[in-house]
């Protein structure tokens, strides 16, 4: 049985390349010397795609369209774990591509069209031991439109994740829908349980937090 495995990567690449020849030290003193008077090279701030709703953009799964963009800036306290959800979109697609289609069949969901919702956010361990997240700090949405999301099973990109002491990193999720919300005014979200690494002590219990749109 063929198996189409899907790894959804975020990537932010700067790429500077320099060219040198050999030449005569003269003219390599007037190079430097040119290269002094030019001002630094600005490089581009990396532009996030969908960034304004009526957008599209061209994705491994499909072609999207951004329906709704919020930016609550909400900060979650689950025990040690502190998340700051920063920014919440909800996606289309009309035209799935067939990679989006097993997706969408693996998930028992149909498949003439593709919608989620994504939520860019930041955690951070604030204890001095390490933490085992699970399948990730997010169990749980309840949608203003009375949907309820398994985060476990609509996960498009499900991994274990674990943080160090101390340690913070962006953490980016994004869910796949049944069907198109339309405009959300709010979103329940429910932690997931927390626990130490090393001595399996759970440190958090799950709670559920709105989040206003």
């Amino acid at each position: 049985m063929k198996k189409v495995v899907l790894c959804i990567t975020v990537c932010t690449c700067f790429i500077i390349s320099a060219c040198s020849n050999h030449q005569s030290s003269e003219e390599t003193m007037k190079e430097k010397e040119n290269t002094a008077m030019q001002p630094n090279v600005e490089v581009k701030p990396y532009k996030e795609p969908l960034s304004q709703v009526g957008q599209t953009a061209s994705h491994p799964l499909g072609v999207f369209m951004l329906n709704q963009i919020n930016e609550p800036k909400v900060d979650i306290q689950a025990g040690p774990l502190h998340i700051d959800v920063q920014k919440i979109k909800v996606v289309q697609s009309k035209e799935v591509s067939e990679v989006g289609k097993y997706n969408l069949k693996q998930r028992s969901l149909p498949t003439n069209e593709m919608n989620a919702i994504q939520f860019t956010t930041t955690i951070e361990n604030m204890s001095d031991q390490p933490l085992d997240l699970g399948k990730g700090p997010i169990q749980k949405l309840l949608l203003s439109n009375g949907e309820t999301v398994d985060v476990y099973k609509m996960n498009a990109d499900p991994k274990n994740i674990r943080l160090q002491a101390k340690e913070k990193e962006t953490y980016t999720l994004i869910c796949f829908l049944s069907k198109a919300p339309n405009p959300l005014t709010y979103v329940k979200i429910t932690t997931n349980t927390i626990q130490e690494q090393d001595t399996e002590k759970q440190v958090a219990s799950s709670h559920t937090t709105e989040i206003k749109l």
